[in-house]
């Protein structure tokens, strides 16, 4: 028997892991530059979609805190790096999360 089989197995294995499409705010600002996302507009995952940014939603989208966004937008994501929401709201905009958070006390 091969010796990977005859070693004990640890931990625990997430079955089936979400995957996210993942978003830097470089890339936001870049659209927005091109015309192709409306900063004006709420953004959500579709917005993205039919601009181009994302070639599909995934399970959600994650805004990722790399390079700098100057527009004031309002979006829409399942979840975001504190960098991100930070360089976000310091330039007047608001970053919505959909991700559920966790109880307090319901550890298990």
């Amino acid at each position: 028997m091969p010796l990977h089989m005859r070693m004990p197995k640890r931990g625990f294995n997430i079955h089936r892991p979400k995957d996210f499409a993942e978003v830097n705010l470089w890339r936001l600002e870049q659209a927005i530059a091109a015309g192709k996302l409306d900063a004006k507009s709420a953004i959500d995952a579709k917005a993205l979609v039919a601009a181009g940014v994302l070639r599909r939603e995934k399970d959600g989208v994650r805004l990722l805190g790399k390079g700098e966004i100057k527009s004031k937008i309002d979006i829409t994501v399942y979840s975001a790096s504190a960098s991100a929401i930070a360089a976000v709201e310091k330039a007047g905009g608001k970053v919505t999360t959909l991700r559920p958070q966790a109880e307090a006390g319901s550890e298990g």
